[in-house]
């Protein structure tokens, strides 16, 4: 029986460190990043494929800006929406030139995903999540007296900072599984999903992100997927990354890589969510998240590379 196989770019997975985003390098980098999971694309697993969207709805609230009074305004959650359909154009024409090129006959669809999440959420009350270009102080005030929350940033200027609420609910996660049954290749949740919440059996959208990492640990867990694939920029994940005494980390039961979390190794934004998430979802029997860039998969998925995370043998699930 074929296993179910759930793969997560990242967004900065679709640009060139040091230059600009275009659309000819997203679909470059697509095409370099699909080329290294051919042997999880090209064999009998249902596939799921999630991805980040971050410089990319960017860039579309930049335009926006520039567009006011010329174009109607666009709200977050559309960007978000929109971007799942730029790089799921972008992800389903490569596959289709890679599958083309393998003599595999495989059929492809993007979904746009709406994911739920609770409007009592803390992090609605607390924004933390940049986004936009940067401002400098001027343009920075006068955005707060217009109600945004500002923050400054690594002292690059000043972003707006919305919430990232946790989601709850992935929408319509039965069609993704018929399609999946179907041996579908499905791209659903980009960016974490268009967040939305539910009230009275109604939705409606929320100018919010919600970490695609999390998402996508829920929509694997929903699907019941056995193995999780988190793409990223480095080999592996590190303790103490940045420092002169990081170490990379290998092989790691739930119970310790917990430990490693809950002592603060991981940064937040960046590598923190990638390991909450591989616990969310390795946190069952017979699952296993693996964490690791795209040079290092081959060999990760062996179990000699990146940074494994399963339960091990009496370790209480969940």
């Amino acid at each position: 029986m074929a296993d179910r196989v759930l793969i997560v770019l990242g967004g900065n997975a679709f640009v060139t460190p040091g230059e600009p985003l275009t659309m000819a390098g997203q679909f470059a980098f697509a095409n370099q990043v699909l080329s290294a999971l051919a042997p999880l694309l090209l064999g009998d697993d249902q596939i799921v494929i999630t991805h980040g969207n971050g410089p990319q709805v960017g860039h579309m609230l930049t335009r926006v800006e520039a567009a006011l009074g010329e174009a109607y305004a666009i709200p977050l959650e559309v960007c978000v929406a929109e971007s799942e359909g730029e790089l799921g154009y972008v992800l389903e024409q490569s596959l289709h030139n890679l599958f083309a090129e393998r003599g595999c006959v495989r059929p492809i669809a993007s979904l746009l995903t709406q994911v739920v999440v609770d409007p009592h959420d803390a992090a609605f009350g607390e924004p933390s999540k940049p986004v936009g270009p940067f401002y400098d102080r001027m343009q920075s005030e006068e955005l707060s007296r217009q109600g945004f929350a500002v923050r400054e940033d690594a002292g690059r200027g000043f972003r707006r900072v919305v919430p990232s609420p946790a989601p709850q609910e992935i929408i319509d996660v039965e069609v993704i599984e018929t399609l999946l049954e179907a041996g579908v290749v499905v791209i659903a949740a980009g960016g974490g999903g268009i967040p939305v919440v539910r009230k009275e059996g109604r939705l409606r959208g929320v100018e919010a992100v919600v970490d695609k990492d999390l998402a996508s640990a829920l929509l694997g867990q929903e699907l019941d997927a056995r193995l999780m694939v988190i793409l990223t920029g480095v080999p592996c994940a590190y303790r103490d990354f940045g420092s002169p005494d990081q170490q990379p980390l290998g092989r790691l039961d739930v119970a310790r890589a917990e430990q490693l979390l809950a002592e603060g190794h991981f940064a937040p934004g960046s590598m923190q969510p990638k390991i909450e998430a591989a616990l969310a979802f390795a946190s069952r029997p017979d699952c296993r998240a693996v964490i690791c860039d795209s040079d290092s998969l081959s060999e990760a998925l062996k179990g000699n590379a990146g940074t494994i995370i399963e339960l091990s043998e009496g370790e209480p699930t969940q």
